[in-house]
């Protein structure tokens, strides 16, 4: 509905539009001070010369690869999958109106789209699948493979414009703040996804985050600062809960055994056919109430 990519832009204009600055290419960043008032990043701009901020709070919103989840002690909750998505961009006209999950005694598939020319299409592979034994003919092969219903295909082929392989993880870092310092987005929580909640969770911590941080820095009132980790993991844990069942439900476990698997597909009738079902996906997938 709202590309990432869409999102990022509109930040950027707005960022502009109101006179703020966006530093692009610096390196080695690093946050100090955050027990103080006065936290500290440090950083080499585009020219390699040194820079400090001093700040009011910093807001850690630079991933999980960032400084920001490697700066502070944290209880690290982390659950790796034992499968992996190969993920394709196909500049080729979408030919359905909804993303569609598929499971498939090969693997999950599934179908999404970026834009009216282009589609995006996933299928489950092993962690440790070597991309070079997936040419585009053996990728669309299987995909029309998983993806047929009734003996047809709903996917229409284009060429290739990214291929590559991404490891499916649960992870949460709490807590979410420490002193000055506070997490949001992927710095804080990675989720799978198959239940589309990264984005969706990243908003809900800045929205939550943005209100702390008016009261604190505009009325001097800490109360919403000092709850911003409780409050924030509570959506976090419902939101890794559910896409932690979309997983376990639409794709082959390897290490299922028979009885495994009647139960996963019975789960995922029940979830097909229940109004009940349906509703708490719908609801958990659109966004848990504010």
């Amino acid at each position: 509905m709202y590309g990432q990519q869409e999102v990022v832009k509109d930040l950027i204009d707005a960022r502009n539009r109101d006179g703020g600055q966006i530093l692009f290419d610096v390196s080695d960043t690093a946050v100090h001070d955050i027990d103080t008032d006065r936290p500290r990043i440090t950083f080499r701009d585009a020219d390699g010369q040194a820079q400090e901020l001093v700040c009011d709070v910093i807001a850690g919103c630079d991933g999980f690869h960032g400084p920001s989840r490697k700066a502070v002690p944290h209880d690290a909750y982390d659950h790796t999958y034992p499968f992996a998505w190969l993920g394709i961009l196909a500049k080729a006209a979408p030919t359905r109106e909804e993303l569609a999950y598929t499971y498939h005694e090969r693997g999950f598939a599934l179908y999404s789209m970026r834009s009216p020319e282009i589609t995006r299409l996933y299928l489950q592979v092993a962690p440790d699948e070597d991309l070079n034994e997936w040419p585009d003919d053996r990728v669309w092969a299987e995909l029309h493979t998983r993806m047929a219903v009734d003996g047809e295909s709903p996917v229409l082929e284009g060429p290739l414009l990214d291929k590559g392989i991404t490891a499916m993880r649960s992870f949460v870092a709490a807590p979410m703040r420490h002193g000055r310092l506070f997490l949001a987005g992927d710095a804080a929580h990675i989720v799978p996804p198959t239940g589309a909640k990264g984005m969706n969770l990243a908003v809900a911590d800045v929205r939550l985050l943005s209100l702390a941080l008016t009261e604190l820095l505009k009325r001097n009132d800490s109360r919403l600062v000092e709850s911003y980790s409780d409050t924030a993991l509570q959506r976090v844990w419902k939101a890794e809960a559910f896409s932690w069942k979309m997983t376990s439900m639409l794709h082959i476990l390897p290490t299922a055994d028979a009885f495994q698997r009647q139960v996963q597909l019975a789960e995922l009738r029940y979830t097909a056919g229940s109004r009940a079902a349906l509703t708490s996906i719908a609801e958990n997938y659109v966004g848990l109430p504010w």
